[in-house]
């Protein structure tokens, strides 16, 4: 590897051009200090940014001190941010070098906005692609996975992926450039290091050349995710409806795709959901309405017709809204449909037996009611029932599942639970012999 090599890897790949500015994540390791020598060898626009994840202690802050020097003796613009790294991944429930991972590249991706960088550049090399590659086939994955790191992918580059990790090292020692080396690198803890120091020189020892033979499959793999996606973009089109933030899928049109699970996989895949969930999803989807499926970012809701699929975010907001129907309201299409007639005349007027209609005493109700999720410590007097129960022991006594619970909305009038919708009113606000006005308010 030399400096042709890198320089023609950039025009070949189409990285960037030399008048535009480039990011570079260092961490003071030989992949990231060779990937600084080569731009400054190239003479191309450049600042300099090392996150320090306070996971090895003094060592850690020794890797900071030693990049903000290299920095400031090159004369590049520095960044430099501490992250309690562990405290993250411990609240994210994600395993260290995942909530690494994410915590770098939000930094590097602010820094690029707030200071007109073009790109960042991180120094992964093809020896990270051959691990990643493993990692994602033991752990199971789809095409992506397998293709392995792209040398661009939005805002971030990867200018070293050409090179292996010998010829990496080969070139710092032939140009004396110093380097930290990470003491978690040694240690077979982690799968990666598991996978560089264990399974491929088992490889590499069974058949010399592998690594020829590599390359040409994460180019097939490429090749194929390209046609993949293009497939499943013409079928996310006919199939996702977009409503704000929710996003639907017809069952109908569902059920005709074949093999479902790599479809639906995916087609879920960017909100998140591990294929064992899709597994899941597609085995229950003859009966799926009222069950609920998480992924890290999302829920998905089976409904009798449809998939919704809601980021967890908006729903934490929803739990926490209420929505105001005035009094004039004929029909709410949201947060759920419902339709509203007042009977002015009971005369003829009967009661009908069914939950999913609220039949209401309408001069009981306080203007203008309103709709929310249920709260604990919620209590109100089931129809039949002079006494309040709470809405926890009412939930138990039905035999609501989690999702149904979940997903339950209460009307409310002043403080009072007026109807759990689409399950049980209020006894308080039931059609009595002294009622002169009805509202009947039906979910469509």
């Amino acid at each position: 590897m030399n400096l042709d090599h890198f320089l023609n890897n950039i025009d070949n790949q189409k990285l960037f051009l030399p008048n535009q500015k480039i990011l570079l994540a260092i961490s003071g390791g030989v992949d990231s200090m060779v990937m600084v020598s080569l731009f400054s060898k190239a003479k191309f626009i450049f600042g300099i940014a090392h996150c320090n994840f306070k996971l090895r202690g003094a060592e850690s802050d020794e890797d900071a001190a030693f990049v903000k020097k290299m920095a400031l003796n090159l004369g590049v613009e520095y960044f430099e941010k501490d992250f309690n790294t562990r405290e993250t991944a411990l609240r994210k429930k994600q395993s260290i070098q995942v909530a690494a991972r994410e915590l770098r590249y939000e930094w590097f991706k602010q820094i690029v906005s707030e200071k007109n960088y073009d790109y960042f550049a991180t120094a992964h090399q093809f020896d990270d692609q051959t691990e990643t590659f493993f990692i994602n086939l033991f752990r199971g994955t789809g095409i992506s996975g397998l293709r392995g790191i792209l040398p661009k992918n939005g805002k971030c580059i990867r200018p070293l992926l050409f090179a292996s990790r010998n010829e990496i090292e080969e070139f710092a020692a032939n140009n004396g450039i110093l380097f930290r080396n990470d003491s978690s690198n040694d240690s077979d803890k982690y799968l990666r290091n598991r996978i560089r120091h264990q399974v491929i020189p088992a490889l590499e020892g069974t058949y010399p050349d592998f690594r020829k033979g590599f390359v040409t499959t994460l180019k097939n793999l490429a090749g194929a995710e390209k046609i993949l996606n293009q497939e499943i973009k013409k079928k996310s089109e006919t199939l996702l409806e977009k409503q704000d933030f929710i996003i639907k899928i017809e069952l109908k049109k569902l059920r005709l795709l074949d093999p479902l699970p790599v479809y639906l996989f995916e087609i879920l895949k960017p909100f998140h959901f591990n294929f064992s969930t899709v597994e899941d999803i597609c085995e229950a989807l003859e009966r799926i309405a009222g069950k609920s499926f998480f992924s890290t970012t999302h829920c998905l809701r089976g409904e009798r017709d449809e998939l919704v699929i809601t980021p967890l975010t908006a729903m934490e907001n929803e739990n926490e809204q209420e929505f105001f129907i005035p009094e004039t309201e004929s029909s709410l299409n949201y947060p759920i449909n419902l339709s509203f007639e007042i009977i002015k005349d009971k005369a003829g007027f009967l009661i009908q037996n069914n939950p999913d209609l609220a039949q209401l005493d309408y001069e009981k109700l306080q203007f203008p009611l309103k709709i929310r999720k249920w709260k604990h410590g919620d209590a109100f007097n089931p129809l039949g029932m002079k006494v309040k129960k709470l809405l926890s022991d009412f939930f138990i006594n039905q035999k609501f599942s989690t999702s149904e619970k979940q997903n339950a909305w209460l009307l409310v009038s002043g403080n009072e639970i007026v109807w759990i919708i689409g399950h049980r009113i209020s006894d308080k606000f039931k059609i009595t012999e002294k009622t002169k006005t009805i509202l009947i308010i039906t979910p469509f």
